[in-house]
């Protein structure tokens, strides 16, 4: 089920839908990542997201291995923004309900890539 629901997310990344990922989160969501640092509440997530897509004309998010752990996703992931190229990890938190609870990034940017 997680494994499918992750999957799902991705997709809607890739797409740039940001009503879909919406539909993905609890109220309560949290997101970390090295350039947010840490942000609270689905709707500032989702402007942080929304800008995200709204920077880069080229957004290519693809998993090179996810994994499941208990209420935990993590998927292995290369993320191209237009000329970068970058690696990492994202840890995928879900609540009860099956909606994502927290979302933490940990990425490089792979020179030359």
């Amino acid at each position: 089920m997680l494994k499918k629901l992750t999957q799902e997310y991705i997709n809607k990344f890739n797409a740039k839908d940001l009503q879909g990922i919406g539909d993905m989160l609890s109220n309560d969501f949290y997101l970390e990542d090295p350039v947010v640092k840490h942000i609270d509440g689905k709707s500032d997530c989702l402007n942080a997201i929304g800008n995200i897509f709204n920077s880069f004309s080229n957004l290519n998010f693809s998993a090179k291995n996810i994994y499941i752990d208990n209420k935990t996703s993590f998927i292995e992931f290369i993320l191209i923004l237009d000329e970068k190229h970058l690696e990492g990890v994202d840890i995928i938190e879900w609540n009860e309900d099956n909606k994502i609870s927290a979302l933490r990034a940990y990425l490089y940017e792979v020179a030359n890539g």
